[in-house]
This record gives structure tokens, C-alpha cells and sequence, in this order.
């Protein structure tokens, strides 16, 4: 099977931060400045809460059944009609997943560095890339994106070198004046960042550890670095832009790399932009992966489709049929807003309620 190789705490731990960046490290805190304002660092903190929240869930959820991933005990919870429906449906959402990420930095590559290559060609590469790497085994996925760490580190680093630009602390005052009806708003959108710990639902069982307490601990850690990363992302953006000018620039961080000046670099956006790809690539192929899994067990247990990486490149040429249209920016606005509400249902709502049939059904077979 897919998953008979188990992978460790340190490789789950740059699975789901690594899948949590993605490619929203160029476009905070544009969403949440039109609700929090300055104070938009304070609307990623509580997105992040939000997301520990979530987290605590799924892992109450895969503790009930440590020995399967979801796929496999949903027809447990709520049978297997129904169940498969719900697999269905996953498949869906982590397809829709691979579409949204990819069509979005794509866009960003077509606007910044390949201004006259095809939007196909593109896509094409990046969905090819994304299925091939999302044809493995977990344990190579897995193997691969903690070699793609030093990536991360690299356009870390360039962030913080950039982020030593002139800027102004004042932009940041006054502080807590919005009220915390805007703040709540803006967590919403801070808390769509965070998608990618989901990934625990289908790995829980695959986790080599001592104690399950240790997965959870790393699943919280990794949601840690990803709220500091983010957090520090928006200090930037905030000490370098007013709150006016933010909320006319989607992709402050590129401007901020422009502006800067590095005599090693030229240009230091365009170096940025071609290393974060790998980055980005890790969160399609890990949602391909995921897409595959789900979609293998809808019929079963008894029906699995043992084919993955055919699976994976059927999804693949879905996504680029559906991603063609992804050029128009506003098809793509409305595709976001859509996505945006799929994710808090399917990682949030859905895990909840399964958790809560559990327990029922748990507590009704004990009296």
C-alpha cells in the first residue's frame, strides 16, 4: 500500500509547515487591513488560536481511531453511504486546493517574472511538477519536504533582509483602536491561512512516536513557527506601508523586495519568487496526495483503488482543465471567496461534527 512506510515527528513537523505557508507570504496582511486595519498582526495571532483550536479537534478526532486514517473510520462514524460521500467530498476539497494555490502563484509568476509565457504552459509545469512529486509513497513526500526546508530558510532570510528598509514604527499606532468586532473579522481570513494541518485527518496512523501526545505537540509547534512566520511577515509589511496605502497593494512583500537594495542581487523579488515556488510546490503536491488517498477509499476499505499515482495525474489534468480560466483575475477573486468558505467548513466544521458523532456514538455503545 501507499502508506505501509511510516515517516517521524521532525518530517510530519515541516509536512504541515511547509504546506501551511504556501503562497499567502506575499499577500498578508492585504485581507486583513480592510477589516483590522494596523492592528492586523493582532488578527493573524487570533487566526492562529483558531487554528490550535481546529488542531486540538483533529487530534481528539485520529486518537479515536489511532490505527486508521480518516478514510478508512468514517464509515464508522457515520456508514458507508454516507461515508463515501464524505471521502468524496474531501477529495474534492483538497483538489480545489492544488487549483487555488497554484492558479494563485501562478498569476504572481505571470505578472512579475514570465510576462509573455502562455498561462497554460505555466500552469502545466506547475501541475506536473505537483502530480509527479505527489506519485510517492508518504515516506518519500515526506523525505522530500524537509529537504525543501532549506529553501524556506533561504527566502527567510531574504525577507528579513529586506524588511530592514526604511519604513516608519508609526504606522503601527494607535494601537488596539479598531475594536475587537474588526479584529474578530479579520481572523477570519487569518485563519484560512493556516489550512494545511488538515493533512493530520489522513496521517495520524503514519506517525512514528513514542506517545501520541508527541503528534500533537508537533502539529502545535509547526502552527507556532507558522503564526510567528506570518506575524513577522505582517510587522514588516505594516512598518513599511501606511494603512491607506495597504489596502491598495494584494502583494505588499513583492513591492518591499523591489524597493530593496542589495548589491549581491539585482533584482530581488524576481530571486525570491523563483525560490518560493519549491515552497509552494510542497502544499499542491501534498493536496494531491492527499485528493488521491481520499478518492482511492470512497468505495471502502475492500474497494480501495491501489493505483495512486494514476489517480494523482487524473486529478492533475482536472485541475488544469479547471485552471485555465485562473488567468482572469476576477474569475479567480470569486474562486477564492468560494474556496475560502469550503476550507472552514472541511477543516473545521466537518472534523467537529464527526468528533461529536464519535463521542455520541461512543458514549450510546458504553450505556
Amino acid at each position: 500500500m501507499i502508506h505501509l512506510e511510516k515517516i517521524n515527528i521532525n518530517q510530519l513537523k515541516c509536512l504541515v509547515f511547509l504546506t501551511q505557508v504556501g503562497v499567502s507570504v506575499l499577500t498578508i496582511p492585504y485581507a486583513q487591513i480592510h477589516y483590522s486595519g494596523n492592528d492586523s498582526w493582532m488578527s493573524i495571532l487570533i487566526g492562529g488560536v483558531i487554528a490550535q483550536t481546529v488542531i486540538l479537534v483533529i487530534y481528539l478526532l485520529g486518537k479515536r481511531y489511532e490505527d486508521r486514517p480518516l478514510p478508512l473510520y468514517i464509515s464508522a462514524i457515520v456508514g458507508k453511504p454516507l461515508g463515501s460521500v464524505v471521502n468524496f467530498l474531501l477529495a474534492a476539497y483538497c483538489a480545489q486546493n492544488c487549483l487555488m494555490v497554484t492558479i494563485t502563484y501562478c498569476g504572481v509568476i505571470s505578472r512579475w517574472v514570465l510576462f509573455e509565457t502562455p498561462w497554460l504552459v505555466v500552469i502545466g509545469v506547475s501541475f506536473s511538477i505537483g502530480a509527479y512529486m505527489a506519485s510517492s509513497t508518504l515516506r518519500t513526500v515526506a523525505t522530500i519536504t524537509q529537504m525543501l526546508m532549506i529553501m524556506f530558510l533561504i527566502c527567510f532570510v531574504i525577507i528579513l533582509i529586506s524588511g530592514m528598509g526604511k519604513g516608519d514604527f508609526r504606522h503601527f499606532l494607535p494601537i488596539g483602536t479598531h475594536g475587537i468586532g474588526p479584529l474578530i473579522k479579520g481572523a477570519f481570513p487569518s485563519f484560512w491561512l493556516f489550512s494545511g494541518y488538515e493533512l493530520l485527518l489522513y496521517a495520524f496512523p503514519f506517525v512514528r512516536a513514542r506517545k501520541k501526545r508527541d503528534i500533537l505537540i508537533a502539529v502545535s509547534a509547526s502552527n507556532g513557527f507558522t503564526t510567528l512566520f506570518y506575524l513577522l511577515i505582517t510587522v514588516i509589511v505594516t512598518y513599511n506601508f501606511s494603512e491607506n496605502q495597504l489596502k491598495s497593494i494584494p502583494e505588499p512583500m513583492v513591492y518591499i523586495l523591489r524597493k530593496f537594495r542589495w548589491p549581491v542581487v539585482q533584482s530581488l523579488d524576481i530571486l525570491f519568487i523563483s525560490i518560493w515556488l519549491s515552497v509552494v510546490t510542497v502544499t499542491v503536491y501534498i493536496y494531491f496526495f492527499l485528493s488521491a488517498r481520499y478518492l482511492a477509499f470512497i468505495g471502502g476499505k475492500d474497494k480501495e483503488i491501489r493505483n495512486h499515482p494514476l489517480l494523482v495525474w487524473i486529478l492533475a489534468i482536472v485541475c488544469f482543465g479547471g485552471g485555465l480560466w485562473g488567468s482572469d483575475r476576477q474569475w479567480q477573486s470569486r474562486f477564492s471567496e468560494y474556496h475560502n468558505w469550503t476550507t472552514a467548513i472541511m477543516i473545521a466544521i466537518l472534523p467537529t461534527i464527526l468528533l461529536l458523532i464519535s463521542l455520541v456514538r461512543g458514549k450510546a455503545a458504553g450505556g
